[in-house]
């Protein structure tokens, strides 16, 4: 979590507003319940109420039941340089980025990558159910 000074595009009052880029949801369980209740990277102005999604990359990750998601802003598509850290099947490429050599974190270097907060929540729900559905069996 970073603190930065934010101008309200509606009336141009200046103020702090709390922006993350990734949530660790092993670390910080409220975290999800924030980002489901779209409560994660919203600026309200203090002067004229203003609400607006702070549209930044944001990475969920949960170490527990080790799987990560990535959002990037759907207009990233339009800019070659942002497609060019992936390969042809949708993969990071890994040019730029050091490989992760901990086992235990090997699901970090393929998350899955969505280009709509919605679709990010879709997926989590996805994960956490069949997670859920494995738990059962055992």
């Amino acid at each position: 979590m970073k603190i930065h000074e934010l101008i309200c595009p509606q009336c141009g009052n200046a103020q702090q507003v709390e922006v993350r880029d990734s949530l660790n949801v092993t670390v910080d369980p409220n975290l999800r319940n924030r980002l489901f209740n779209a409560d994660i990277n919203i600026f309200t102005c203090e002067s004229c109420n203003h609400k607006a999604i702070i549209n930044i990359p944001l990475l969920y990750h949960d170490m527990n039941r080790r799987y990560c998601v990535q959002y990037y802003p759907p207009e990233s598509i339009e800019d070659d340089k942002f497609m060019d850290q992936f390969t042809t099947d949708g993969k990071w490429s890994f040019r730029d980025i050091p490989e992760i050599v901990n086992n235990d974190l090997n699901y970090m270097g393929d998350p899955h990558i969505v280009f709509s907060l919605f679709d990010m929540i879709q997926y989590i729900k996805f994960r956490d159910r069949l997670y859920d559905i494995s738990e059962r069996k055992k």
